[in-house]
C-alpha cells in the first residue's frame, strides 16, 4: 500500500474510505481489545461493504497497523511530539513517557495494536515502518546535535521500546514497568554515548 498516496486521499472518497474503516476498528479494539475486532462489525460500524475494506486493508491486522499509524500521526502534529527545555536524555524522555500514559489511558486499544505489529501481512509492515520513520523524525528532533551516532541511539531505542510494550500487551509488564525501562534507557544509551565522545577542550 502506498501510504504517501493514501495520506494524501485524506478529504477525498479514499480517504473517507479510510477514516471510517480506521474509526470503527478503534471502536471496536477500544471496546474489548485485539478479539473483538471482527470484520464483519468493521463492515457495520463503518457503513463500508467488505468488499471495499479488503480493496483497501488486507487484513484485521493491517486495519489494526493503519488505526496504530494514524494515532502516531496524530502524536506527531501534537505539542506531546515537541517537548522544550532540558536535555536530551529529559526530552526523549518526554515523548516516551507522553506515549506511554496514553497507551495506559486506553489499555484494550493500545494493546489491540501493539498485537496486529505482530504479524506478517505486508500491510502492517508498510505500516510499521511508517509508524518507525514518524517516531524516528521525532527523537531526533528531541536529541537535537547532543547524541553522537543518532541513528544508532534511535534504533537502539526503538528496539527495547518495541519489546517492553510486546511484553506489556501479553501480561508479563505494567505499562508504568514500560515508561521505567524506557526512560531510564534512553538517558543510560544517551550518557554511554556521551562516554564514548567526550566533548573535547
Amino acid at each position: 500500500m502506498d501510504l504517501t498516496r493514501a495520506r494524501a486521499g485524506a478529504g477525498t472518497r479514499e480517504g473517507d474510505i479510510r477514516r471510517r474503516a480506521i474509526e470503527a476498528t478503534r471502536a471496536l479494539a477500544a471496546e474489548g481489545g485485539y478479539d473483538s475486532v471482527q470484520m464483519r462489525d468493521v463492515v457495520r460500524l463503518s457503513g463500508l461493504s467488505s468488499a471495499t475494506i479488503y480493496r483497501h486493508f488486507s487484513s484485521k491486522d493491517h486495519l489494526l497497523a493503519a488505526t496504530h499509524l494514524d494515532w502516531i500521526e496524530s502524536l506527531e502534529r501534537s505539542r506531546a511530539a515537541r517537548p522544550r527545555g532540558g536535555d536530551a536524555a529529559a526530552r526523549v524522555g518526554a515523548i516516551l513517557s507522553n506515549t506511554c500514559r496514553a497507551m495506559g489511558r486506553n489499555p484494550r486499544l493500545a494493546g489491540a495494536l501493539i498485537h496486529a505489529l505482530g504479524s506478517s501481512d505486508p500491510g502492517v509492515r508498510d505500516c510499521h515502518r511508517e509508524t518507525n520513520r514518524i517516531m524516528h523524525d521525532m527523537f531526533r528532533a528531541a536529541v537535537q546535535d547532543e547524541v553522537e551516532n543518532v541513528d544508532e541511539f534511535i534504533r537502539l531505542l526503538g528496539i527495547a521500546w518495541e519489546g517492553a510494550l510486546f511484553s506489556w500487551a501479553f501480561g508479563r509488564m505494567t505499562m508504568d514497568d514500560v515508561e521505567h525501562l524506557v526512560t531510564r534507557g534512553a538517558r543510560l544509551l544517551i550518557t554511554g554515548a556521551a562516554a564514548e565522545h567526550p566533548s573535547e577542550g
